[in-house]
């Protein structure tokens, strides 16, 4: 049983919950459309299940030893990465800024520039239509 395990999915495991009891003060829609409470509800829940399954994991036994270790310039890439996606937030394009950071990211993980270009333009595509075109939500 991983020590770091049990404390990272312990501490994921209280911010979901801690989402999903905050989200039930706001609003969670009207009709179709989704109100302030929604996303947080959704990202807490998610949140909780997946930090389950790590301390699922932990308590079996099943350690990350045979995960790859992970490279400091990776980490400082994506960190970087994701800082400048932040950074650019409010300067329109959503979706040509989002297709351009998912292919950097794949490809900051290791995956071909066919494949990184086709799940980066496949998600965003995605995102796009569920947001505008399903929840009637603009992204930019």
């Amino acid at each position: 049983m991983s020590r770091k395990q049990l404390m990272v999915g312990a501490s994921f495991l209280a911010v979901g919950v801690a989402l999903v009891a905050s989200s039930h003060g706001l609003p969670a829609g009207m009709g179709r459309l989704p109100g302030p409470g929604f996303f947080p509800r959704v990202i807490g829940g998610v949140m909780t299940l997946l930090s389950l399954a790590l301390l699922w994991r932990a308590r079996r036994g099943e350690d990350a030893e045979n995960a790859a270790p992970a490279d400091v310039r990776t980490v400082v890439g994506v960190v970087g990465l994701l800082f400048l996606y932040l950074l650019l937030w409010g300067s329109g394009l959503f979706a040509v800024r989002t297709a351009v950071f998912l292919l950097l990211l794949l490809r900051l993980l290791g995956q071909s520039w066919r494949s990184g270009l086709t799940v980066s333009l496949s998600l965003t595509a995605a995102v796009v239509l569920a947001f505008q075109i399903g929840l009637r939500v603009s992204l930019e």
